[in-house]
């Protein structure tokens, strides 16, 4: 099993540089809006870019942290049930629940891969003021699903193992 954990630390350094490049994107919104701000109130000139940068830059932050964010039990859960039982039926239960989201990822790799790949081939363009090409805004997705569909099999292989360990 040293490949697996081999594996997972080199994907956890992964997907902690995706963290921080979306805390670097938390940033850039910040900062473009108190530019923003600053520019429409006293000067009185908006900039045609910041709304649509700041859209793009959520789009991506969303999709790069959500499997560190994962990784940390960061998301939110009802655990009512979890109470309730005894830790090896939770672990199964987190397993269970870790297989959805897996099957969850698939799909959105899937329709997100291929969206993505119509909308480059087509060469489609945003209705917006600044006029980009879609896919790469697109291609995000895809992406961040993959490293959340990653992030859910080490989880799952790890609630499941912890299931076998227990003894009633």
């Amino acid at each position: 099993m040293d490949v697996f954990k081999g594996f997972k630390h080199r994907f956890n350094r992964f997907i902690d540089m995706m963290f921080y490049l979306a805390t670097v994107m938390i940033l850039v919104i910040f900062f473009s809006t108190c530019i923003e701000i600053f520019l429409r109130f006293f000067f009185n000139r908006p900039q045609i870019w910041t709304v649509e940068v700041t859209e793009y830059a959520m789009l991506y932050m969303t999709f790069l942290g959500a499997a560190w964010l994962l990784r940390e039990e960061g998301h939110v859960r009802v655990d009512i049930i979890l109470l309730f039982i005894k830790p090896k039926w939770q672990a199964l239960l987190q397993g269970i629940t870790s297989i959805f989201g897996i099957i969850i990822c698939l799909v959105l790799m899937f329709y997100g891969t291929w969206s993505t790949w119509i909308h480059y081939q087509k060469r489609l363009y945003t209705f917006t003021a600044m006029e980009l090409l879609k896919w790469p805004f697109l291609i995000i997705i895809p992406f961040g699903s993959l490293l959340l569909f990653i992030q859910f099999f080490i989880r799952t292989y790890g609630y499941l193992k912890e299931f076998k360990s227990h003894r009633d």
